[in-house]
């Protein structure tokens, strides 16, 4: 069957909001690179068919999103078939937490405004949400992957999965790829992931992980008390607190930690506030549970600054 629009819908945006932004965000997002497609301010890419069973079988839908009139977004969902109404609000509900929609970002708003080092940063940032892994199945692949390796080789190796394994769906004769689901990676033997991973030693590590937090559950992981979602994870064999905090933040959308004392946050903070920088308790004292936008508005808005954003005088 030829994939046809079979649902569209506006979904509202927690302002300030500007769907501009989440686009420049999207074609720096490295990680992601080459699973969505950006053309004249509209953006697709293939998400899993929100029925399991035929997501199984290899079905996706893809998302098709813009900037609608009133700062929020406008979707339509390609499909071969006619999806239902709970089918469809599961799709409206996924691509939300993907662009970061419903992320209320007021109170970080309210101290970023009183932080001299980001008036400037807030001047080009100000209605960017958060965009994520458009699923916790490929972050937690792709954040795995990253253990003891380089970000581009587990993008490589995310992407080569993807292009095996994952559902698809064409569009006007673009092939679409959605990520496989975390009990499908759990379920490869040793010896298939490692067509992926490179080494037996990965790919166990790739696999317990994905089971471990396949057990865990993206519900409860969205939805429990912070500390205790961290502390679940961090129990799992092969998860730190960077893999940890990175699926909480950039897979689930959860702002409370950061490791701010990794090199790459300490080098943004440097960025933005001259040498010595504050010290990461200073930040997380300054900033409390939005500290995780905190670092993904300064990381993101310090990458689009033409020139170096001026530190303030100490």
């Amino acid at each position: 069957m030829t994939p046809t629009v079979v649902h569209r819908a506006v979904l509202e945006a927690a302002h300030p909001y500007e769907f501009a932004l989440s686009v420049r965000a999207l074609e720096g997002f490295a990680p992601m690179a080459g699973e969505h497609r950006v053309a004249d301010g509209c953006v697709r890419r293939a998400f899993a068919h929100p029925d399991s069973a035929q997501a199984a079988a290899g079905a996706a839908v893809v998302a098709e999103v813009t900037a609608d009139d009133s700062d929020d977004v406008r979707l339509a969902v390609f499909a071969e078939s006619a999806l239902s109404a709970g089918e469809a609000t599961s799709v409206e509900r996924t691509v939300a937490d993907w662009l970061g929609l419903r992320d209320d970002l007021r109170g970080f708003h309210a101290v970023a405004d009183a932080d001299p080092a980001m008036v400037p940063l807030m001047r080009v940032a100000r209605g960017l949400h958060q965009v994520r892994f458009p699923s916790l199945a490929e972050a937690t692949v792709y954040f795995t992957l990253t253990q003891r390796s380089t970000q581009w080789f587990a993008g490589a190796r995310r992407r080569r999965m993807a292009a095996d394994l994952g559902p698809s769906l064409v569009v006007d004769d673009v092939v679409y790829r959605a990520f496989p689901s975390l009990d499908v990676v759990a379920g490869l033997s040793d010896e298939r992931l490692r067509v992926y991973t490179g080494n037996t030693q990965r790919a166990i590590r790739v696999r317990e992980v994905a089971a471990g937090v396949a057990q865990l559950g993206e519900r409860w992981l969205r939805t429990a008390p912070y500390c205790d979602a961290r502390t679940a994870l961090l129990a799992l064999p092969g998860v730190g607190p960077f893999t940890a905090d990175a699926l909480l933040l950039r897979g689930l959308g959860r702002p409370d930690e950061v490791p701010l004392e990794m090199r790459q946050f300490r080098l943004a903070a440097e960025q933005l506030y001259g040498t010595p920088p504050p010290t990461p308790d200073d930040l997380r004292a300054r900033y409390g549970r939005h500290i995780g936008w905190w670092s993904y508005v300064t990381r993101t808005a310090l990458a689009w600054s033409e020139t170096p954003v001026p530190a303030p005088t100490r």
